[in-house]
């Protein structure tokens, strides 16, 4: 069951995403955390540290935590993204919808 607090996130989200530039970096966010908490699960899933999944991709530990994080503040590139996934044992598939 779902708490008060979720509903009204919710509702307040769906209302808001009704102005076009809010609903735009709305879904931008939503993406980063999306691809933080995938690679997160993975990575723990894997019984790997963040140094080892670093060395493991050949990209740095810090890199990692603000994958992990969802850091839009430092976005990293796709090329990055991919080495990630690969060291975790997944390949990268990207697709595309018609927006609602």
């Amino acid at each position: 069951m779902k708490s008060k607090k979720e509903k009204t996130l919710k509702a307040y989200i769906k209302s808001k995403t009704k102005n076009e530039e809010f609903r735009l970096a709305y879904e931008e966010v939503k993406m980063h955390f999306k691809i933080a908490h995938l690679i997160e699960e993975l990575r723990i899933k894997s019984d790997m540290t963040q140094a080892q999944l670093a060395k493991k991709s050949s990209v740095s530990q810090p890199m990692i935590a603000r994958l992990e994080k969802g850091d839009q503040d430092r976005v990293p590139t796709l090329s990055t993204i991919n080495k990630v996934f690969k060291a975790l044992g997944y390949e990268v598939e990207i697709g595309v919808k018609k927006a609602a």
